[in-house]
């Protein structure tokens, strides 16, 4: 008996010794253009750069007008510690405010929300605004790790129950 609790001791210490320690959740570290900036031209893109690299699964962008209409063109991309959206129309001066959520490399979400203003009106790009609501990228971050390590501590005590059970009474 003693062997066999030695033995589920030594099994679950070596799945919690095995996940490593939590790492911190990526921060942002910068926005071009800049949070609170002004500038007389629209950007053809925004960009956010991490202290850390992100994942690209789950990460969404929205660049909204002043009137509310989101203006980021196509998917963003993720390259190591940046994220990248492209922006189309932006023919309205005013207030231009980013809302993301970036998945960091460890699975958590980060959300974002910054903005900068425009002075002078742009002109409208042959690409239309893309409406967040459609193909959404699934989140599934980190959820399969946690859900295989579960069932893998639920399958070791399964069998030491067993074990004990089996064993002969003496």
């Amino acid at each position: 008996m003693r062997r066999l609790t030695a033995l589920l001791v030594v099994s679950l210490l070596a799945l919690v010794v095995s996940t490593g320690p939590a790492a911190a959740h990526a921060k942002l570290e910068s926005m071009t253009p800049a949070d609170g900036s002004s500038m007389p031209a629209p950007p053809t893109k925004v960009v956010l750069t991490f202290n850390e690299p992100v994942g690209s699964n789950g990460t969404q962008i929205q660049v909204k007008s002043p009137a509310g209409v989101n203006v980021a063109t196509g998917n963003p991309q993720v390259l190591d510690k940046t994220v990248t959206q492209p922006v189309g129309a932006m023919i309205e001066a005013g207030r231009y405010q980013v809302e993301a959520r970036v998945v960091s490399a460890d699975g958590h979400p980060i959300t974002v929300s910054a903005g900068f203003t425009i002075t002078h009106a742009g002109h409208a790009p042959d690409a239309p605004p893309v409406d967040p609501t459609t193909n959404q990228p699934p989140n599934n971050s980190n959820t399969v790790t946690v859900v295989a390590m579960c069932l893998v501590m639920l399958v070791v005590v399964a069998l030491a129950i067993v074990i004990v059970r089996r064993r002969p009474a003496r």
